[in-house]
């Protein structure tokens, strides 16, 4: 026996390969187009009567259809309107939590401070891009109010100092390990 060459065989197996996808496509062309005629041509007075009564029935099915589907949109639409509304209402609370541990109104909660002129408006709306949550209305009061007190503690350093202490600040000049040398001598 004579050993075939792999070139053969795969030729071969190639040549098959692509017959069979021929046939196939010719196959579903040719159905297609005879199919397709023999659908208009060939059709009796049953078919096209089932035709034209589908037709008739789905146009004067389809306000009412549309109608359904509008109905139940706008029941949808109203659910989520009015648990929006809800949830807007039950934002503020009707009894403060001062008034249920029985403050009175009065009294203040720890870490609570009082209104600053150059605060934050009630109204802006602090929501970020990035999604991360901010911080609440007394966070931000308190961290306002600890920022200023910085600021007036570091005014105050400044004018205290004398004019060679500013200058030891300002000198940039020298390492420290020169300074302390320096000053050693």
């Amino acid at each position: 026996m004579a050993t075939r060459d792999p070139g053969d065989i795969a030729a071969d197996a190639l040549n098959d390969f692509f017959g069979q996808l021929y046939t196939f496509c010719q196959t579903v062309f040719t159905r297609f187009f005879g199919n397709l005629y023999s659908s208009f041509a060939d059709v009796s007075i049953n078919r096209w009567t089932k035709v034209i009564l589908s037709v008739i029935g789905y146009i004067l099915v389809r306000p009412y259809i549309e109608r359904f589907f509008k109905y139940m949109h706008d029941r949808d639409r109203k659910k989520q309107l009015e648990k929006e509304r809800a949830k807007k209402d039950g934002k503020k609370a009707k009894v403060s939590a001062n008034e249920l541990r029985g403050g009175g109104g009065g009294g203040r909660v720890l870490g609570e401070v009082e209104n600053t002129d150059d605060e934050i408006e009630d109204g802006e709306d602090f929501a970020t891009a990035s999604g991360v949550p901010e911080w609440g209305k007394n966070a931000r009061k308190r961290q306002k109010k600890y920022m200023k007190n910085l600021e007036k503690e570091a005014q105050s350093r400044t004018h205290n100092l004398s004019e060679d202490q500013l200058m030891e600040l300002l000198d940039w000049s020298e390492s420290e390990d020169e300074k302390s040398a320096s000053k050693k001598e």
